[in-house]
């Protein structure tokens, strides 16, 4: 199995910092390629979202790298998945405690997929998301947000239209974060990995102003057929972004793998 990957990030163009973070890593193993993909959205009206988005990467991108070959052998998705939510929570605890003792707000997002053989594992606090891309949009995550929770089923009865909630004053707030909230319960998802889909990974700020049509048609299988195309395309839909006026930074990952 083989992985083609693309990537791409962007201050924006209103931002003076980007608080984004990506994490990739492909490993070469016994049981064939292993890969963790994982991205990070500092929150922006917080004064060190960029260091808690990038102290998120390294922690798991180190984990990958040192203890999960140990893991292999003995190989069970479940104890993988307690390891992930665990340090996920004692991040959130370290984070909460280096912003009190340097009396700073910082805090994160992180959104991630562990690939081993034909299966994977995600991860997911906040808004950040992974899509399934084939000739339809599938999201995997579910956002933990104010709007995802009492908004959304106000406008799915009737009693209040997308417009009226995109006015209330909470509609973006994140339910979760790194580092920004009480306690932290990551979403954990399995899955079997689809060889004729494409894996979008990326923060608020790249999908605020595309609709899913152009999605599909930038970056479903049919439209991407090599790491070239891939990273022309997202490329290319940053620059929409931009030029629609989003004014948060803008990070996207595409993954396919391949047999």
């Amino acid at each position: 199995m083989n992985f083609i990957v693309a990537v791409a990030t962007d201050i924006g163009i209103s931002k003076t910092t980007n608080q984004d973070s990506i994490g990739i890593k492909i490993a070469e193993t016994k049981y064939g390629k292993a890969a963790l993909i994982v991205i990070c959205d500092g929150m922006g009206g917080l004064s060190k979202g960029e260091l808690a988005s990038a102290t998120v990467i390294r922690s798991l991108t180190d984990w990958f790298e040192c203890d999960f070959p140990n893991e292999l052998d003995r190989w069970n998705w479940e104890t993988v998945s307690n390891m992930i939510v665990e340090r996920i929570q004692n991040l959130h605890l370290q984070i909460l405690t280096y912003a009190k003792t340097h009396n700073v707000k910082m805090g994160t997002t992180v959104t991630g997929m562990l690939i081993v053989r034909t299966h994977y594992i995600s991860f997911h606090v906040g808004d950040t998301r992974i899509y399934e891309i084939t000739n339809e949009l599938h999201q995997l995550t579910k956002d933990q947000t104010y709007f995802e929770r009492d908004l959304k089923p106000l406008i799915q009865s009737g009693k209040l239209t997308v417009e009226e909630a995109m006015q209330h004053p909470k509609h973006n707030a994140l339910l979760q974060g790194i580092g920004a909230s009480k306690t932290v319960n990551p979403e954990i998802r399995y899955g079997n990995l689809n060889y004729n889909a494409n894996y979008m990974f990326c923060s608020d700020g790249f999908r605020h102003v595309l609709s899913e049509n152009e999605l599909i048609e930038y970056l479903s299988p049919s439209a991407v057929y090599d790491k070239k195309t891939m990273q022309n395309h997202i490329n290319r839909l940053i620059e929409i972004i931009k030029e629609r006026n989003e004014r948060d930074n803008i990070s996207v990952i595409l993954v396919r793998a391949e047999v």
